[in-house]
């Protein structure tokens, strides 16, 4: 691991000769500050100026660069694979045995190629298991979305495995799908799984604790709430509603026309009594 700090005294101190370049592994800019170090010394020896602060200029400017750097994006610049494989160590270094139905994820395969059973000569025995142990590899290597379709194609030779559903969940929460993450969580405690501290704990499902449909699973006894579909209008009532308004128009019309002269006082009463019927 690459520290910003010793980066940024090394930049300082030894800047115009690309020091701090080679220690952060950009061989090719360390390379070319030495160059550009050498060919100012020899302006500067020849009488044709200080050209050799340009390279302390710039050596002190990245020095300043990474004193002011937030850690966190010097580690994604600098120390992004080392982060990785220290993150996939991590998921995998609480990982349970697979013999446990309640299992978080089985133990790490030490080849991500091809699983222990095919190396000793061996077949798997149920295609639940092939596609399980395919699925751990894929997740230990971060492909979690093959990882995903591995899980998926374990649960069709048996729909009701905590600890595949449990996984999914898992991967689910990975690539950050909300939603189909708490549908398998939900379908691994029906069948049986019930560590639930591991629920509160497990890295992969960090992002699925931080939102706020998982706090309504958990308050619902981990279970997802069913939404109820929204009330639709009564037509009955809408146009029993809507009867008496529309023939008080109609009387209100027919008194306009009585009094404009239009018709009748007779055909008034008749043609109201016929509304009113």
């Amino acid at each position: 691991m690459k520290n910003k700090i010793v980066a940024a005294f090394l930049a300082l101190f030894a800047g115009m000769f690309g020091v701090h370049r080679f220690y952060l592994q950009r061989w090719w800019q360390g390379v070319m500050y030495m160059a550009l170090s050498f060919i100012t010394i020899m302006i500067t020896a020849d009488g044709e100026g200080p050209a050799f602060l340009i390279p302390m200029v710039l050596g002190f400017v990245d020095a300043l660069l990474f004193f002011v750097m937030p850690k966190e994006d010097f580690d994604e610049k600098y120390n992004k694979k080392r982060l990785q494989q220290t993150q996939r160590e991590t998921y995998y270094d609480e990982a349970e045995s697979e013999a446990d139905p309640a299992a978080l994820m089985e133990k790490p395969l030490r080849s991500s190629k091809v699983p222990p059973a095919f190396k000793a000569g061996k077949k798997e025995t149920k295609k639940e298991d092939f596609f399980k142990r395919i699925g751990i590899e894929q997740f230990r290597s971060m492909d979690f979305e093959g990882a995903i379709e591995s899980f998926v194609k374990a649960l069709e030779d048996n729909i009701t495995s905590p600890s595949i559903h449990f996984n999914l969940a898992c991967s689910y929460s990975m690539v950050e799908n909300t939603s189909q993450a708490l549908q398998s969580l939900e379908r691994a405690i029906e069948n049986g799984f019930s560590d639930i501290s591991k629920i509160q704990s497990h890295k992969a499902l960090a992002f699925l604790r931080k939102q706020p449909e998982f706090e309504a699973f958990v308050a619902n006894g981990y279970r997802i709430i069913k939404q109820l579909p929204e009330p639709q209008p009564n037509l009955l009532e809408t146009q029993s509603n809507a009867a008496p308004k529309d023939v008080l128009d109609e009387v209100l019309h027919l008194g306009d026309l009585r009094e404009k002269g239009l018709i009748t006082e007779e055909e008034f009463v008749a043609q109201k009594r016929k509304l009113l019927s």
